[in-house]
């Protein structure tokens, strides 16, 4: 990672001093010269795929109306000339260059980064005073944004009422920069922020995932509530007579909850697991890029490993391992696979690239159960050839405004 992302600090010295704690602006951290992207093709990205966008229009038919994606040609040339701005998650996985500004945030492990957004804003364009619940960096691309903050913890936290967006009704700032491309502003959770553009300008957003105690109880509870553990039912043979029939007794409420809990404490040896596939579970294929990247060197049904070729990861997809006592656990897009402590090289290789050349292919694949974890990727799109790129096939030009 280039020294001056994080600018005259350490890593260590970032993370102890700023990570989860306060901002840091940092002027010229990321070299943006060579990217170029045009609000055009933006726009035909979010036509012809299921990108997940949004237009925000200040001044729209309700105020601080927003679209939600897929959209049509004409939604972009109805537009207002200022005052909107459009904004695409996930969209390193549409345009897999921008993988590159990912990289270097990889000083925290895979699971915690979520996405990386690109907000196209014209003039004036933002989406109101805001907290949000996740560390965020924001990059500058192009033009200039004007960035405010409030870093008073007993801010206002008041809502406009109208909007479905969650805007602060009385944001107040006491710091503002003005950045331009290549600046960098770190933000930590629940800081009021406030962007606006300063004529048409770029940001792209590295967010970071937080999962809240509700978010993973919900989701263990929805995936374990058919276990065999979860089926024991509440029992009370030979009980005394009740004379008021209205009371809910201790003696009951006692067993109640040994029921409740028995299922948790044996759920709870699978909880390693469990999380495993919860973190690198992946968001629903786009139907765009499933076809974009469909394997034409294929014949039918047999889609094995080609020698002498590179793939890559399907875009998305996440991969991450625990260290089990007696096996190593690898997950891929939510499913656990699991190997024997000597393939931990081999496991931390497919978890630390996103390209994978044909030499190290054919040199890990040696090992018969590589190789089969491997063709078994390629099976489930989670590996995919590496020959050309897909957006070229997906994303056309189309007006900005």
């Amino acid at each position: 990672m280039s020294q001056r992302l994080l600018g005259t600090l350490s890593i260590d010295d970032f993370l102890q001093q700023h990570w989860q704690q306060k901002p840091l602006l940092v002027r010229q951290a990321v070299d943006v010269e060579e990217i170029d992207l045009d609000p055009g093709e933006l726009a035909g990205l979010c036509c012809d795929t299921e990108a997940p966008s949004r237009i925000v229009i200040e001044k729209g038919e309700t105020p601080w109306q927003m679209k939600i994606g897929p959209f049509e040609e004409q939604d972009f040339t109805s537009l207002p000339a200022d005052h909107w701005s459009l904004l695409i998650n996930d969209i390193e996985t549409y345009l897999p260059e921008l993988q590159a500004f990912i990289e270097p945030f990889r000083f925290l492990p895979d699971w915690r980064i979520d996405d990386l957004m690109i907000s196209y804003a014209t003039d004036n364009g933002s989406v109101g005073p805001h907290v949000d619940d996740y560390d965020v960096f924001l990059i500058q691309l192009k033009g200039i944004r004007r960035w405010s903050i409030d870093e008073n913890p007993d801010f206002d936290k008041s809502l406009l009422t109208g909007p479905s967006l969650k805007i602060l009704q009385n944001f107040d700032p006491n710091q503002q920069w003005n950045l331009q491309p290549g600046d960098m502003l770190y933000l930590p959770p629940n800081m009021p922020h406030h962007g606006v553009a300063v004529g048409e300008c770029m940001t792209l957003s590295v967010g970071f995932r937080a999962p809240s105690s509700g978010e993973l109880v919900q989701s263990w509870l929805d995936d374990i509530g058919d276990n065999e553990s979860f089926k024991v039912r509440f029992k009370d043979a030979a009980r005394k007579v009740q004379n008021d029939s209205g009371e809910i007794i201790q003696q009951d409420l006692a067993e109640l909850k040994a029921v409740l809990m028995r299922g948790i404490t044996e759920s709870l040896p699978n909880l390693d697991s469990w999380l495993g596939k919860y973190l690198t579970e992946g968001k629903r294929p786009d139907p765009a890029l499933l076809e974009a990247y469909a394997n034409e060197n294929y014949e039918g049904a047999n889609q094995n490993l080609l020698p002498e070729t590179n793939y890559q990861r399907f875009p998305g997809t996440r991969f991450a391992y625990t260290k089990g006592e007696n096996e190593l656990s690898l997950f891929v897009g939510g499913v656990e696979f699991h190997l024997d402590h000597h393939h931990l090289a081999t496991v931390q290789y497919l978890c630390g690239e996103q390209e994978y050349l044909a030499p190290a292919l054919a040199s890990i694949c040696k090992d018969p159960a590589i190789l089969t974890l491997i063709n078994t990727l390629i099976n489930n799109n989670k590996f995919v050839l590496m020959e050309h790129d897909p957006c070229d096939q997906i994303s056309g030009d189309y007006p900005s405004s």
